[in-house]
């Protein structure tokens, strides 16, 4: 049938998991591009998202070593703190979807034209010093005010809470298991950030997880 068919297609961990679990029991519900969509929306939201977060948090934190001590021995609340603030400080969707205007429409003063497209910048909202007391900084006094990395509204990450749960195990899980974790270059070249793509991250990141030995 055509849905088995579809379902061969995959590699054995993706028939295994909630992609096949999908096409088993909905495939004939829906076309190639509909089902691509979908598939899309897991690895790009529910993993890609969670391993940039996870590399560039790391990387945050090797700079940050009291905020990475509370990982590792702070209260939940404390924690908390500092997952929001990576989330606002680094947010890899840097993009929100595009917006299409139904109508002509003034903006705070900007003419929108019916038909246009508009794009709003995450990343930017995050950085607005009206109501982020030191926007450009890994701070954790930021943290107390609201972020923009999950969208908002209607559209905002069905998966919010889920991506907080996992920052805030695999974080923690980190620092208790490499308190010495420590950048294992210092120059900015060996550090491998992503270019041209919807979620940024670092696809390279040199660390060293014990600290070395003293000479004898």
């Amino acid at each position: 049938c055509v849905v088995s068919s579809r379902i061969e297609g995959f590699p054995k961990y993706m028939r295994d998991g909630m992609i096949g679990e999908i096409i088993r029991n909905k495939g004939s519900e829906y076309d190639d591009v509909e089902l691509g969509g979908l598939a899309d929306g897991v690895f790009l939201g529910g993993y890609e998202t969670s391993a940039s977060m996870l590399s560039m948090g790391a990387y945050v934190l090797m700079q940050n070593p009291e905020a990475y001590e509370i990982l590792r021995s702070g209260e939940k609340a404390e924690v908390d703190k500092v997952v929001d603030e990576l989330l606002r400080y680094l947010c890899p969707v840097q993009l929100a979807f595009p917006r299409f205007a139904r109508e002509d429409h003034d903006l705070f003063g900007l003419p929108i034209k019916k038909g246009a497209v508009v794009l709003v910048s995450l990343t930017g909202a995050n950085r607005d010093p009206a109501v982020v007391p030191n926007p450009e900084q890994f701070d954790l006094r930021n943290a107390d005010t609201l972020h923009f990395a999950f969208g908002h509204g209607m559209h905002r990450c069905v998966g919010a809470e889920l991506a907080r749960m996992e920052l805030r195990a695999a974080l923690t899980g980190l620092a208790r298991r490499f308190p010495d974790l420590a950048m294992a270059t210092d120059d900015p070249g060996d550090l491998g950030w992503r270019d041209l793509s919807v979620v940024y991250s670092l696809d390279r990141l040199p660390v060293r997880l014990a600290k070395e030995p003293a000479a004898v």
